[in-house]
């Protein structure tokens, strides 16, 4: 008799993710403008075994706090989002899109969706014990407001930055740099997504002025703290 042990692990992707079963590309995208409300999603099956997928949405209720905790329903119109197909099964070599489509369009501050993309069980022709991995990802969905606004206010105490989003839309600060002149090499600092309503606070590795490159709706720029 046929014994399998299951084990499922969860990734929550960056720009674009793959592994040794699945590749899914774009694992994050955004809606901006009212007239934009279709987007896709290509799955590929990257392994040597067919995979049979079950596909779901689910709306993040607070964006960007951890835990990540979600609105679910059997009815698109209450999630806000509409994804197609639900189940898909791909062969190996096999690539195949995922239609998402916005339905929630009164959109006044960034709100963001999980697409779950959950590999299920089919078949397995083995007379022994088997153990199979399946790796389920969660593509992030965002939609911005017709009129996106990022406001980053700053408050400085010696080497402690803390950052505010007073706009209506994330912004992803990245390419963080600190240089404190003379001989001293200038110092790499983390970034992070902040998201509209929220605050970051952060340990800088010296007390000199930091730049922060900044992507949202808009062309990238800088910003000194």
């Amino acid at each position: 008799m046929l014994r399998a042990l299951i084990v499922i692990a969860l990734a929550a992707l960056g720009i674009a993710q793959a592994c040794a079963q699945l590749s899914v590309n774009p694992a994050i995208m955004a809606f901006e403008g009212a007239e934009n409300t279709r987007q896709d999603i290509k799955v590929a099956n990257t392994s040597d075994r067919t995979q049979y997928l079950q596909i779901s949405a689910a709306r993040i209720l607070e964006p960007g706090t951890y835990p990540e905790t979600y609105f679910e329903s059997p009815d698109p119109k209450n999630v806000g989002l509409l994804v197609a197909p639900r189940r898909i099964a791909l062969k190996p070599g096999e690539e195949r899109v995922v239609r998402i489509i916005l339905l929630d369009t009164e959109i006044q501050t960034d709100k963001a969706w999980r697409v779950h993309i959950e590999p299920t069980i089919g078949d397995i022709e083995s007379d022994r014990s088997v153990a199979i991995t399946l790796l389920a990802f969660k593509a992030l969905v965002i939609a911005r407001p017709e009129k996106p606004i990022t406001e980053i206010v700053s408050a400085r105490d010696g080497r402690t930055l803390t950052l505010t989003n007073t706009g209506n839309s994330n912004v992803i600060l990245f390419d963080g740099e600190q240089c404190a002149g003379g001989d001293e090499p200038c110092q790499r600092v983390n970034g992070k997504r902040l998201w509209p309503g929220l605050e970051w606070t952060t340990e800088l590795p010296a007390d000199a002025p930091v730049t922060f490159k900044l992507r949202d709706a808009g062309d990238d720029r800088s910003m000194e703290f």
